[in-house]
C-alpha cells in the first residue's frame, strides 16, 4: 500500500510539473479563479516556496539525508509505527524526491501553482510536492504533539 500511495504522488507531481513545462514556459499564465488561483510557470533553484535561492546542492544533500534517515526510521522501527505515521511520512517521502528529481534533471525545481490569495498577499509559487511536503510536516508536528504514545 506504501509503495503504491508512493508511487501515485511521485507521479502525479511529476506529471503535472511536465504539463506545467509543455502548456506555461514561457506562456501567459492560465487564471482558474480570478486573484486565487492561477497557474504560472516558475523555475526556482530555492527550497519549497522560493526560500533560500541558489542553493541547489545544498538541498539536494539535504533530500538524500533525509530520504534516507526516514528510509532508515521506517525499516528499523516499521512494526512499531502506525499506519497514519507511516502514510505521512510516505507522503513526505514523495514530496522530497518529487522535487529531488527537479533538482537533479534541471538543476532547479519545477513550480507553477499561484495564489494571489484574494489580492491580498502573493503567495510563492508552489507544487504539488512542496504541498505533500508542507500539509504533511504540519499534521506529523500535531500528531507527535497530541499522539505522542502511538508511535516510536
Amino acid at each position: 500500500m506504501y509503495v503504491i500511495l508512493f508511487i501515485v504522488l511521485l507521479a502525479i507531481d511529476q506529471i503535472s510539473k511536465h504539463f506545467a513545462i509543455l502548456n506555461l514556459k514561457g506562456k501567459e499564465d492560465i487564471i482558474i479563479i480570478k486573484d486565487w488561483l492561477h497557474l504560472t510557470y516558475v523555475e526556482n533553484s530555492g527550497a519549497a516556496f522560493g526560500i533560500m535561492q541558489n542553493a541547489t546542492i545544498f538541498f539536494t544533500i539535504i533530500t538524500f539525508i533525509v530520504v534516507f534517515g526516514m528510509l532508515y526510521y521506517l525499516l528499523k522501527n516499521g512494526n512499531k509505527v502506525d499506519s497514519f505515521y507511516k502514510t505521512i511520512l510516505v507522503i513526505i517521502m514523495a514530496g522530497a524526491i518529487g522535487n529531488l528529481i527537479d533538482r537533479i534533471r534541471f538543476n532547479y525545481v519545477v513550480d507553477f501553482i499561484f495564489s494571489p490569495l484574494g489580492g491580498i498577499y502573493d503567495f510563492p509559487v508552489f507544487n504539488f510536492a512542496d504541498i505533500y511536503i508542507t500539509l504533511s510536516a504540519i499534521v506529523i508536528i500535531i500528531y507527535t504533539l497530541f499522539f505522542e504514545d502511538k508511535h516510536v
